[in-house]
């Protein structure tokens, strides 16, 4: 195995046209993003596909590729968050170049993998929320499924420029929506396979929570059974954030949901809690104009999109996160290897 995974990959004809791309795997979806300033707004292409397992990847991302013009495109890949654990640890006192290999073991009991097979990689809590202790989140994916993600994009020519986490693509879309660091948001998204809540404040990520016991399928029946449930993980997460993280209150929700649950979801969220609750589609059309291939080109009319559209938006939500990732400037991208390691700089 080389030392480094993406090496050579980087020879990729790069195309700088002002464009930045995100792409979001799953195993049983794919998206992809791609945006480009014009004056306040940005333009943006979307495209969602339902996969079958990660095996269905890389024909997928071939289509997606040819579809939105990815050929030569430095792409920020995003992970599911089935793809890979992110736990919360006490930072060990080692020096910063030592961090992810102390950590390893840590996991040892988390992971139903080796550690030694893990592609470990750390970021902080913010200090203001740790107290007196430094934390740090750990991030772990298997070896083997970081390279056959990487070679799917590869294989439709895609060149990656970084390997992020949904959690961090996230992050940057409240950051995009809300910079100012007096101004604390939460972002909930639920798909069939996943469910998270984020809360941020600026750039920064305080808070970042699995949403348990999410429906196997998104049906009235289920919906009514499951939320009061997700009302309870919602409240503790902001409660946390408050109190716990000695934190200002939260100013907004945004919510993103999939299969037509939007705003079932937003409206209950909104009687039972004491903030103000937003769906993804009105914060979305303050800044961006979306143009979705699903797959022939529509743009959306933000006063009415169907609901396939909105679903839509939902399932690649990580991948706009991917794209602003570059568009916003944030925390310089880094690019994972299959070794266990990081490159902090991403060569074009």
């Amino acid at each position: 195995m080389p030392g480094n995974w993406l090496t050579g990959w980087w020879k990729l004809r790069a195309r700088d046209d002002g464009r930045a791309a995100g792409l979001y795997v799953s195993p049983r979806s794919v998206s992809a993003a791609v945006g480009q300033r014009r004056g306040e707004r940005v333009a943006l292409d979307l495209r969602a596909d339902p996969v079958d397992g990660l095996g269905a990847v890389a024909a997928c991302l071939r289509q997606q590729s040819q579809a939105l013009g990815l050929g030569g495109t430095g792409c920020n890949l995003v992970l599911a968050p089935e793809l890979y654990s992110v736990t919360l640890v006490e930072r060990p006192r080692v020096p910063d170049q030592e961090v992810k290999e102390a950590v390893r073991w840590r996991l040892q009991d988390s992971l139903d993998f080796s550690p030694d097979q893990a592609v470990i990689d750390v970021f902080p809590l913010p200090a203001s929320a740790s107290r007196e202790r430094e934390m740090v989140f750990v991030v772990a994916v298997h070896r083997d499924t970081l390279r056959q993600v990487i070679e799917a994009a590869h294989g439709a020519g895609i060149r990656v420029a970084a390997v992020d986490v949904t959690e961090l693509a996230l992050r940057n879309i409240t950051h995009g929506l809300y910079p100012e660091p007096q101004w604390s948001v939460g972002l909930l998204r639920l798909t069939g396979a996943s469910g998270v809540i984020n809360i941020c404040r600026g750039e920064e990520l305080f808070l970042s929570r699995r949403i348990s016991g999410m429906p196997a399928e998104l049906s009235a029946d289920a919906w009514d059974e499951f939320k009061d449930r997700l009302l309870l993980q919602v409240q503790r997460s902001i409660d946390y954030y408050e109190s716990a993280m000695g934190q200002q209150p939260c100013n907004a929700l945004i919510v993103a949901t999939t299969h037509g649950w939007q705003d079932q979801v937003c409206e209950y969220l909104d009687e039972m809690l004491p903030v103000a609750v937003r769906t993804v589609k009105d914060e979305l059309a303050a800044l961006f104009d979306v143009r979705l291939h699903n797959p022939e080109p529509v743009d959306i009319d933000w006063h009415d999109p169907s609901v396939a559209q909105r679903n839509a938006m939902t399932a690649a939500l990580p991948a706009l996160g991917g794209a602003l990732r570059s568009l916003n400037g944030a925390s310089a991208p880094r690019a994972a290897s299959a070794d266990g390691g990081t490159d902090t700089e991403a060569a074009a």
